[in-house]
């Protein structure tokens, strides 16, 4: 029993490891892989800035109605997605950009979550200095949603800005990696190690699984898709 533990656990760190098999670096926010210009949303938008100017091949960009911070973009992506990096530009005709900002990221665009640091505490994005220099911040471990929002911070006059954001549709790295889809050859008795049947019916046990500090491994099991 203990060998056939110790196999699982290695079978999948091998599994998880290939969640970064084929290309996941697309543009969801503009390209053939991007959305529609009702997917954007924000706290508020300034009559001269409208939300479509957010995109990269805008020369201009989106701004909120008010100076400060605790404004927001948010994006709904065509489908649930694995994020791999946010990159920002300011306004492109006046001085206003997010020179620091936060990431919540959500499922069903009702149920927030913030990115976090290492420490546990809300992870803060180092964003833009100028108009047009593309900044871009690669995203740490494995990151999933439907929707994003950016949260300004701090910036330059109203905080305006572009947005791209890279990674892929999470049904495409499943289909291509088939990560989850593994035949142990054991009909022993296996201690479950995650209970969530959202989890499960959306296929993000595993992924759920590797970011839990206790878990050392998951099981798929192919037949029953359980």
């Amino acid at each position: 029993m203990e060998s056939m533990l110790q196999f699982i656990v290695l079978l999948s760190i091998v599994i998880l490891s290939c969640a970064g098999c084929g290309p996941c670096q697309y543009d969801l926010v503009t390209g053939p892989y991007g959305v529609a210009d009702d997917a954007f949303s924000a706290s508020s938008t300034h009559g001269s800035c409208s939300l479509v100017r957010v995109r990269f091949s805008n020369s201009k960009g989106w701004c909120p109605a008010h100076t400060g911070d605790g404004h927001f973009l948010q994006v709904e992506f065509r489908s649930v997605s694995l994020l791999k990096a946010i990159q920002t530009k300011g306004r492109g005709d006046y001085s206003q950009w997010v020179s620091l900002y936060s990431v919540n990221i959500s499922m069903d665009g009702i149920t927030w979550t913030s990115l976090s640091n290492s420490t546990g505490d809300v992870q803060i994005f180092s964003g833009n200095s100028d108009r047009d220099t593309v900044v871009t911040n690669v995203l740490e471990g494995t990151v999933i949603a439907k929707y994003i929002r950016i949260i300004s911070v701090y910036g330059n006059s109203y905080r305006s800005m572009r947005l791209e954001v890279q990674g892929c549709p999470y049904l495409e790295i499943s289909s291509t990696c088939h990560r989850w889809e593994a035949t142990l050859g054991s009909t022993g008795d296996v201690r479950p190690v995650l209970v969530d049947t959202f989890a499960s019916s959306q296929g993000l046990c595993g992924l759920k699984c590797y970011r839990h500090s206790d878990c050392e491994s998951f099981l798929f099991d192919v037949t029953s898709a359980r």
